[in-house]
């Protein structure tokens, strides 16, 4: 069985996706890569799942940030925004904000690219 890396993170939401996803027979192992990940204040481990199982290790990621995100009115598809330097116009995925992209903070929220 192919394992694919689905996503860097910290060790403690790793693991517990992990519970999460093995309760769901879905098998995922955690990996340190000293090329991707880190040690020390903030430990990272690369999150592994079969191929096949790609869409419902999305839909359960999804299902965890709605539970995070309960009683906040979020707008998903602002969060899907991304920051291209390439690009002249960036929107804030926190405030929704547009700015140009030769700023590296949301001139409204604060937030750093």
């Amino acid at each position: 069985m192919e394992l694919i890396k689905v996503g860097i993170l910290p060790l403690h939401d790793a693991k517990e996706l992990q519970r999460i996803l093995l309760s769901r027979n879905i098998p995922v192992e955690l990996n340190h890569n000293g090329q991707t990940c880190s040690r020390g204040c903030t430990v990272t481990v690369e999150l592994l799942a079969p191929r096949e199982a790609l869409a419902q290790v999305q839909s359960t990621l999804r299902e965890q940030h709605q539970k995070l995100a309960e009683g906040h009115k979020v707008d998903w598809d602002l969060l899907e925004a991304t920051f291209d330097p390439a690009k002249s116009q960036a929107t804030c995925p926190a405030c929704g904000t547009q700015f140009s992209t030769t700023s590296t903070e949301c001139p409204e929220c604060g937030l750093c690219f």
